[in-house]
């Protein structure tokens, strides 16, 4: 795969048919290879799936390795938006955590982000770069919005944590537990929206309990 910095077409492709097919293209490559993994998906089942040549694909992306990544790219992104609420100034911070925690649960528990994660597990053995790549715009990215909201409710004099990092990655374990765990190795896990509202306050409960001033 592509270092992050490489400027592929996709980037200079500003005209609105060209995003639009761009778009198609990423959505039938997702498709593929979460039903597939990387290297059982072919760039002809792609092309067939998102209606386009192979010449498109590779004009575009230059191989599979690049399309790959862009797959990556926007479900992490994907990923970001649903750890992001709207309008949170007037909300304490007990309920922006609770509502971070409910988003959490609704996204990583879907069948197939399990599957996306089950997926990237095996790809990592093929090209560690992926994991990397995976971790920076996912994870990584998403831990640092929280330690920053954290940052900012200590200085507020909220809560009381003298390492924030440590206090943000309790916060997700706190919400999961061992359900990811579970789920990636094949248990069927299914919580219904109270069952999920319960979880999350009760995991943010004692979190702000540890916190507290």
């Amino acid at each position: 795969m592509a270092d992050a910095d490489n400027n592929l077409a996709i980037e200079r492709a500003d005209r609105p048919s060209s995003q639009r097919k761009i778009a198609n293209i990423i959505a039938a490559a997702r498709a593929e290879f979460f039903a597939h993994g990387f290297s059982a998906s072919s760039i002809e089942a792609i092309a067939a799936r998102a209606e386009v040549s192979k010449v498109t694909i590779y004009s575009w992306f230059d191989n599979k390795e690049n399309l790959f990544g862009e797959v990556v790219k926007a479900e992490c992104c994907h990923m970001n938006d649903n750890f992001v609420g709207e309008n949170l100034e007037d909300k304490s911070l007990r309920e922006i955590l609770i509502i971070a925690a409910e988003n959490m649960l609704n996204f990583l528990m879907r069948d197939e982000m399990v599957r996306f994660e089950r997926i990237l597990a095996s790809e990592v053995n093929r090209d560690p770069r992926i994991g990397e790549y995976f971790l920076d715009n996912g994870p990584r990215a998403l831990l640092a919005n929280l330690i920053k909201l954290l940052q900012v409710a200590i200085k507020k004099g909220e809560i009381q944590s003298p390492d924030p990092q440590s206090s943000a990655e309790m916060f997700a374990a706190l919400v999961m537990g061992r359900m990811d765990l579970m789920l990636r190795y094949g248990e069927k896990i299914n919580l219904t929206a109270a069952e999920k509202h319960e979880r999350a306050t009760k995991a943010v409960d004692a979190w702000m309990l540890i916190h507290q001033k």
